[in-house]
């Protein structure tokens, strides 16, 4: 009897489309995180138009820093028009690792100190684990990914976060969160992210 060999790293070339521009990636075809987050539909039909990468490959791609459990809690914009992702925010993903149900609020690193997004870390967790926020604010642990997620108001988010996440509050002062637009902070892997309108 034969023994089965294990199973050969296999790369593929493939092309996605980020702001507009076309962009070469590859991925590892035998790569379990990517099975895991490709659905059957996304191997069988492949992409829009002439990307050619699995939607997760675009994913990691726009967040570089973070492990496969911690981008778990985003998933990608499409923009029909533009024929172009245009961005990531926090929500549920369709076959494509798309977004299900867009928000509206994409999301972009904030360039935070390891001391600032501890405490941007820190506040959202003392919220979760405490009493209710006020403002209708909202703050939530994923368990899956470890990303520690604040939602609501933009002037609420900045009074939970408070001043010693300055960089994080200082990406949040922009006009349109001073008049309370829908703002999430989302604290994962030493990484801070702010998504806004």
């Amino acid at each position: 009897m034969l023994a089965a060999a294990p199973a050969q790293a296999a790369v593929e070339a493939c092309l996605t489309t980020i702001g507009g521009a076309d962009i070469p990636l590859s991925y590892d075809t035998t790569d379990k995180a990517l099975r895991d987050n490709r659905s059957m539909r996304e191997r069988l039909f492949g992409g829009y138009g002439h990307v050619t990468c699995p939607g997760y490959v675009t994913l990691r791609a726009m967040t570089p820093d973070l492990t496969d459990d911690q981008r778990q809690p985003f998933c990608l914009v499409w923009d029909e028009k533009a024929d172009t992702y245009t961005g990531f925010q926090v929500g549920k993903r369709d076959s494509w690792a798309e977004c299900a149900a867009p928000s509206g609020l994409f999301c972009r690193g904030v360039n935070a100190s390891a001391q600032t997004a501890g405490a941007v870390a820190g506040a959202i967790g003392r919220a979760a684990t405490g009493a209710p926020l006020t403002g209708g604010a909202n703050a939530t642990l994923d368990t899956a990914s470890g990303a520690l997620i604040a939602t609501g108001a933009g002037s609420s988010i900045l009074s939970m976060l408070g001043t010693a996440a300055s960089s994080a509050v200082a990406a949040l002062s922009a006009p349109a969160v001073a008049a309370g637009a829908a703002v999430t902070v989302v604290a994962v892997g030493g990484a801070v992210y702010v998504c806004g309108e």
